[in-house]
């Protein structure tokens, strides 16, 4: 695992409710500890305390990394970060590259031209390359270029994240009746191009939990 300045990381804190935050990687020495920000929530510092345990989750694209962390100082002057012990065991779950989750997400869609009006429009399904959109009208022809915008929640915090990104269409098809509806629905096929890094980081993170959670 070789974690470049900046990434992204999920800090889980062994609270009630399982408490989970946000925060990116300054630097690190290896094998004596890792630099990280204190995550800030509500545009206030989290507070963080000396001993306490952390397991830290960094989405790859490839892979998941999981390690067990100790907090052994917080700074909060000149700059709020911490210093989290070095991990002695770092576990990896491979992440399919594209693995699609069955979802249900009003989105709003838009062709990518002047004066184009939205269209309302479900995501039926999702991965981090792209998605399947069901929809009453059609959205476009393969390889016409639009714009995307769906959210989502994130646990264990219930955060919404809204992701508004530039897709291409790879495919259309004709879907059967939904329930009751009797008018036509159409089905498109898309690939993500152009989501910003953050964006992606918490896709992943979305992807993950739904891949891994198992139904009451």
């Amino acid at each position: 695992m070789k974690l470049p300045v900046g990434v992204r990381l999920q800090l889980i804190l062994g609270r009630p409710g399982q408490a989970s935050y946000f925060s990116s990687l300054i630097g690190y020495v290896a094998g004596e500890y890792l630099l990280v920000k204190i995550p800030v929530e509500n545009g206030l510092t989290v507070p963080m305390q000396e001993g306490e345990r952390v397991t830290v989750r960094v989405f790859s694209g490839v892979s998941v990394y999981t390690f067990s962390c100790t907090i052994e100082s917080v700074l909060l002057a000149p700059r709020f970060y911490m210093h989290l012990s070095f991990p002695q065991e770092i576990e990896s779950t491979p992440l399919r590259q594209a693995p699609r989750v069955k979802v249900n997400l009003q989105a709003e869609v838009r062709a990518r031209v002047d004066n184009a009006q939205p269209a309302a429009a479900t995501l039926t399904d999702l991965s981090i390359s792209g998605a399947f959109i069901a929809s009453g009208s059609e959205l476009g022809v393969p390889g016409d270029r639009i714009s995307v915008s769906f959210a989502f929640r994130v646990k264990p915090t219930n955060q919404e994240v809204r992701i508004q990104a530039d897709a291409i269409i790879r495919s259309c098809r004709q879907l059967g009746a939904n329930g009751k509806r009797t008018e036509p629905r159409h089905g498109t096929g898309i690939h993500f191009d152009g989501m910003t890094e953050n964006e992606q980081f918490m896709l992943q993170h979305y992807l993950y939990e739904a891949e891994n959670t198992v139904p009451p």
